[in-house]
């Protein structure tokens, strides 16, 4: 009797652990896309409230439109990640599905909009981005930024049944676009002005925290986010090192007066 007790006991154990593994990981992705959100809200504040750019200054007048829409597209990506998550907490995993492919074009949408954006932004108005190495280093960073996002998109999507490798990608494909977020966040922002990495510091160090959110939650180190993460930021720095070289300021010199 006392067996047949063991052994069932066993199980039960067993099936209790995966639930509580399922529900820290389900509740990790709802935490994090939150604190995005918030990164966004914060970091994009004088936008949202009061259409201005950074620390309240005027947006580039010739691109005005762009810039709007542009800022709706990549709000839309983060409240559509939060929406997306808190969709698998609750087990819906069908609408989360169904909903699926409308993500993916509206990534497509933004890498096209902020490679366009980057482009028009620093022909008419190179000289504010002296602050962040010049308008010639931030083209190539942001252009960067734009192949990083669609390529973890891409690789999310295609693996969009296969959970493992789907929820890291679409998670660092967000953290990779929270660059004009947190370098306009306080306190933050000095780092994002600090030689050689500037913008791409405070991503790469967003991402390292968010991992070890992740590990602290679910006791689970995911070898996909650590795999993702460390592609992402070797693109990156090849942005950087690409954006100080000669050969790119003769190309970015077409765009950039």
């Amino acid at each position: 009797m006392t067996k047949v007790a063991a052994s069932t006991a066993a199980p039960l154990q067993s099936r209790k652990m995966a639930d509580r593994s399922i529900h820290a990981e389900r509740s990790f992705y709802v935490i994090t896309a939150s604190i995005v959100l918030i990164v966004t809200v914060v970091g994009f504040r004088y936008f949202i409230l009061h259409g201005k750019a950074f620390l309240g200054g005027d947006m580039t007048r010739q691109i005005v439109p762009l810039v709007v829409i542009h800022g709706l597209a990549m709000f839309g990506w983060v409240s559509l990640f939060l929406a997306q998550s808190i969709l698998i907490w609750n087990g819906n995993r069908r609408l989360h599905m169904v909903i699926g492919p409308a993500g993916a074009v509206l990534a497509a949408g933004i890498v096209v909009l902020g490679a366009a954006m980057a482009c028009l932004s620093v022909h008419f108005n190179p000289q504010s981005y002296q602050i962040v190495g010049g308008a010639r280093f931030f083209l190539a960073v942001m252009l960067g930024e734009m192949v990083i996002f669609g390529a973890l998109v891409g690789i999310g999507m295609l693996y969009r049944r296969r959970a493992e490798i789907h929820r890291p990608m679409m998670l660092l494909a967000t953290i990779q676009i929270t660059s004009g977020a947190l370098g306009r966040c306080p306190y933050i922002s000095d780092l994002s002005i600090v030689p050689p990495l500037y913008v791409v510091g405070p991503v790469l160090l967003f991402g390292a925290l968010i991992f070890l959110l992740q590990w602290g939650m679910t006791r689970v180190a995911s070898r996909w986010y650590v795999i993702g993460y460390l592609g992402m930021t070797v693109v990156a720095l090849i942005s950087v090192v690409v954006g100080r070289s000669a050969l790119w300021s003769d190309i970015a010199g077409v765009i950039v007066p």
